[in-house]
């Protein structure tokens, strides 16, 4: 009997670590190619089972990449309960790229529920992360700052924060969006 309690507990064990397992290569999977292809990447976010999400981390990634997946799919989000579980667990358990990330849409879920002040809050967070460790995220971090300031129509600093967003895009030689934030410049 106890031999057939150690199996069972045994086999549960290690079929619960295979679809651990099975999960995160599926969100390494889908972070690969969510720039390119958001749309994709939401389909298999939404139709995840989310009952396989068993670890913090898990949740904290499958959090943040469907909020990336959301945003990159132009669905403005406002709720902040996605980019709060990612935050949440990034904030202690690093790393810094994906905690700046996390801050970042966590701030956009403000801005678009009109609450700028808490959204240049987060904001600014993630352009303290940013800085030393996601140049991309960094240039769309002072891009939406400046939407920010415009939206409290403080224009030097929206200037300023428009100004940094090119030229985070240029050296990165993002022709995309170094065009789009010279368009934000001449407005």
């Amino acid at each position: 009997m106890k031999r057939t309690l150690l199996f069972i507990f045994l086999s549960l064990f290690l079929l619960d670590g295979c679809s651990s397992r099975r999960v995160n290569e599926t969100l390494k999977d889908v972070e690969s190619y969510i720039m390119e292809r958001p749309d994709s990447a939401l389909t298999v976010l939404d139709t995840m089972d989310r009952s396989l999400l068993k670890s913090d981390r898990l949740r904290a990634h499958h959090a943040l990449l469907h909020a990336m997946a959301l945003d990159k799919n132009y669905i403005d989000v406002t709720d902040d309960s996605l980019a709060s579980v990612a935050v949440g667990y990034y904030s202690k358990k690093g790393p810094d790229k994906y905690y700046a990330r996390s801050l970042y849409y966590l701030g956009l879920s403000y801005y678009y529920a009109q609450d700028y002040k808490e959204a240049i809050l987060e904001f600014t967070k993630a352009e303290k992360l940013a800085r030393g460790s996601d140049s991309l995220y960094l240039g769309m971090i002072k891009c939406f700052q400046g939407y920010t300031y415009g939206k409290t129509h403080n224009d030097i600093e929206q200037l300023d924060c428009y100004k940094a967003s090119y030229e985070i895009f240029k050296n990165l030689d993002n022709r995309k969006l170094s065009d789009a934030a010279m368009l934000d410049l001449s407005h």
